[in-house]
């Protein structure tokens, strides 16, 4: 067997690999397991491990959030491991590329896993872990800003979005005029791509002011406990007859 085709029996190999473990969905799976849950039954609906911290707690939200980005650094060193003997000369924008490919496929197999009738979570939490595993330069940059943004606004989609975009702006920073940039840019352009796309619905209550917050004022926690106020102070206030 030739060259050219072992490297694409590797190449198909770490596509279907990564679409696999990207399918495992933490959320689901582990509230499943654990909590007898169904973490599409609870918040937005959305199996990701953002609605699991409103689901099940911020510990378990997190530990699901950790599994989630877990399989994209894990995903990225598989194919580190299976390609990078194969890919002379320009050996590290090439294992950039194909990583920035197979970190794509892993988000759709989170995306759209097929034992949930291809209905899954956003990806966020899975490309950092592919993010952080490709270049943790572009990582740490990017994700510095986001995580102030997060503290500053409270609003997971927001720090989400802006990461995704710090990342590609870094990676023109990083990789233009290097060999193989190009196709390197068109390839981590996806990932903001990705996630306006699976934002659609959060851009939306943001315009309308009307997307929650993590923790504090205008968390669905607060916001309860408003409302039960609310409702006591309005029952202690009924006119009795």
């Amino acid at each position: 067997m030739g060259t050219a085709a072992v490297l694409a029996l590797k190449i198909i190999g770490c596509a279907i690999l990564c679409y696999f473990l990207g399918s495992f969905n933490a959320s689901y799976i582990l509230g499943k397991t654990f909590k007898q849950k169904d973490v599409r039954d609870y918040g937005s609906h959305n199996p990701g491990s953002t609605n699991a911290i409103r689901a099940f707690g911020p510990k378990f939200g997190f530990i699901c959030m950790a599994v989630d980005i877990l399989k994209g650094v894990v995903a990225m060193l598989l194919i580190r491991l299976i390609m990078w003997h194969s890919l002379d000369p320009y050996a590290h924008e090439l294992l950039v590329l194909i990583q920035l490919a197979g970190g794509i496929i892993c988000m759709l197999g989170h995306m759209f896993p097929f034992y949930m009738h291809f209905k899954g979570g956003k990806g966020i939490a899975v490309s950092l872990g592919v993010l952080l595993a490709i270049n943790w330069k572009v990582f740490l940059l990017a994700g510095i800003p986001a995580l102030i943004i997060l503290a500053f606004f409270r609003i997971m989609s927001v720090a989400s979005l802006s990461f995704e975009t710090l990342i590609f702006v870094f990676y023109i920073c990083f990789y233009a005029g290097h060999p193989y940039g190009w196709f390197i840019l068109a390839l981590a352009l996806c990932y903001p791509a990705i996630a306006f796309y699976t934002h659609r619905t959060n851009l939306d209550r943001l315009v309308h002011g009307e997307e929650p917050r993590l923790w504090g004022k205008g968390s669905p926690k607060e916001k309860k406990k408003s409302g039960s106020s609310e409702s006591g102070a309005m029952h202690r206030n009924v006119p009795k007859k």
